[in-house]
């Protein structure tokens, strides 16, 4: 799993827009404006409380976005934007999250918590099959994905460590050596850039 994402400048300036209220609610507004907006929140299999809305954005042919709205605080409390893209390694065409936002503003806590792993495997998992982690991730991020490795094994999905240099497709079954780094899939050089974890409902291999 990619590189250790650790300039707090870069991450300011990826997540500023939405850590920051006046912006938030300006982009709020825009997005709850749109005729196109795709109701996603049956799919993912979340029940909402009123007042909040999961929305899926299409920005363009291989990018879209997930976002929670809340209609009462007029405010994004939620977002995701997704990038799909061809392999040839991978014999398809793999989604990854570019950027996972989820506010800190504890009056959307009892709906936030626990909803980026809804989102996750409910939704982007079962539409796409493929999942790929990006090439920077948080600590936070990071310890979200070893989760989601750990249940995708649970699970009986395929799991692996893919070189994007080499094309290297290396299977992973034993959850303790991810947690433990021992297959070496994440660490500070700009060479784990090129490592990613994969998550596959169907064998890869």
């Amino acid at each position: 799993m990619p590189r250790n994402y650790v300039n707090q400048c870069k991450i300011d300036q990826d997540f500023g827009w939405l850590n920051d209220q006046a912006t938030n609610t300006e982009c709020y507004a825009d997005y709850a404006s749109r005729a196109s907006l795709e109701d996603v929140a049956r799919a993912a299999k979340i029940a909402l409380t009123p007042g909040y809305r999961l929305v899926k954005v299409e920005d363009d042919a291989d990018h879209f976005s997930i976002i929670l709205l809340c209609d009462t605080t007029k405010d994004i409390a939620y977002f995701v934007k997704c990038h799909i893209w061809e392999d040839v390694v991978l014999n398809g065409k793999p989604l990854t999250q570019v950027l996972v936002w989820r506010t800190s503003d504890v009056q959307h806590y009892a709906v936030t918590t626990g909803f980026t792993e809804s989102v996750f495997r409910n939704y982007l998992l079962e539409r796409y099959s493929i999942i790929a982690s990006d090439s920077c991730q948080t600590r936070e991020g990071r310890d979200f994905w070893v989760r989601q490795l750990g249940l995708a094994i649970a699970y009986g999905e395929y799991v692996y460590r893919y070189d994007l240099i080499s094309g290297q497709l290396q299977g992973i079954t034993d959850h303790a050596v991810i947690r433990n780094n021992a297959c070496d899939m994440w660490g500070n050089d700009i060479k784990y850039e090129n490592i990613l974890a994969i998550i596959s409902k169907e064998s890869l291999t």
